[in-house]
């Protein structure tokens, strides 16, 4: 009797951790390969054959599909430049370098990869062919869900948020390009009931 008790023990416990285990590495933030630049991270090997596995079973779980290496790469942020995590009650500026690309696209996302429905009568993204600049060829783009003008990503309800920045035909896409790249700044402005 003792010995069937030990037997149910001991697959109890590896069911629970397997389980456990699992679940961390499918919705963990322990990713290999991540660049990280300023508060933006990309994993440039997210389409290859090459890419981490738990990687895959995260992209393939929510449903995003990724972009091949030659085809560019997507950066995400859940932070500002400051460390603070993003959320849609605060209004945000992005400022600085945009990496070189030949069409990129803004949008904001929940932490599970669902896109933020924006603000009545809004894209749900900013694509770099609508964008207005500076005499000086500056960007600034305001993420709110008040009006903005300008460049003015619009996002709607209460609780955090993640942009994500999908640069297309680029060559940050490889390696040598990661390194030499800058990339925007997110400062925040001011939050309504935080």
């Amino acid at each position: 009797m003792r010995f069937i008790l030990l037997v149910l023990s001991a697959v109890a416990i590896a069911l629970v951790g397997g389980a456990w285990s699992a679940r961390r590495a499918l919705y963990g933030d322990a990713r290999s390969g991540l660049v990280t630049i300023g508060p933006w991270s990309a994993d440039p090997r997210a389409g290859s054959l090459d890419a981490d596995p738990y990687e895959k079973a995260r992209l393939a779980r929510t449903g995003n599909l990724t972009l091949g290496i030659g085809e560019g790469v997507q950066f995400r942020s859940g932070q500002d430049s400051a460390g603070r995590p993003l959320r849609r009650e605060c209004s945000y500026v992005l400022t600085g370098d945009m990496p070189l690309a030949r069409i990129w696209t803004l949008a904001a996302y929940t932490p599970d990869g669902r896109l933020i429905p924006p603000a009545e009568g809004r894209p749900a993204r900013l694509v770099s062919r609508d964008l207005m600049r500076a005499d000086n060829n500056a960007v600034a783009i305001a993420v709110s869900p008040q009006a903005r003008a300008g460049n003015w990503l619009a996002v709607s309800g209460a609780g955090p948020l993640v942009l994500a920045l999908t640069l297309y035909d680029t060559p940050v896409s490889t390696s040598s390009g990661l390194g030499r790249s800058g990339m925007m700044d997110i400062q925040r402005k001011e939050c309504s009931g935080v």
